[in-house]
């Protein structure tokens, strides 16, 4: 795996895994900055708020590096890039008719990347079809799970 069609994807999974953590961020962070401006420290240094998205930034980087070996394991993150940004962003907030933090980042960053990838992968051969067909059931459930715990936690659906 260290010919140059490897090697672009292997850096564009690396790519994705960074535009999720970025997607993250602009998530979490940004709409608690939001309610507390402009005392910038309590979100930055907000331990739980770290905590809580500690396991994604190391889902992230963990599945793109093992993706370098096996793709049928990066193929996680397209799949989990583009079914989140469609279900969780674009859907809920055509639904709810109001933006939804991160769907910029969603939509803008992690869609195109997705993409990005999944052409690559088509292009250079890297998945077979049931590489992706698996990787891409597995990011769909794991999407599919982030929108339930998404609606469960919305004002909403609490009420």
């Amino acid at each position: 795996m260290l010919d140059s069609q490897h090697f672009i994807f292997n850096i564009s999974i690396l790519l994705l895994a960074v535009g999720l953590i970025v997607h993250t961020i602009a998530e979490a962070w940004i709409p608690a900055y939001q309610k507390v401006k402009p005392d910038w420290q309590s979100v930055v240094f907000d331990r739980v708020l770290f905590l809580d998205n500690l396991p994604i930034f190391i889902f992230s980087i963990g599945v793109a590096l093992a993706g370098w070996q096996w793709p049928i394991v990066g193929g996680l993150l397209p799949a989990i890039g583009l079914t989140h940004s469609l279900l969780d962003h674009l859907g809920l907030s055509w639904k709810n008719q109001k933006l939804r933090p991160g769907s910029w980042t969603g939509l803008l960053l992690l869609l195109p990347l997705s993409l990005g990838v999944y052409t690559l992968s088509y292009t250079y051969h890297i998945l077979a079809f049931y590489e992706f067909l698996i990787s891409g059931a597995v990011g769909l459930a794991i999407s599919l799970w982030l929108l339930w715990m998404t609606v469960q936690q919305s004002p909403e659906h609490n009420s």
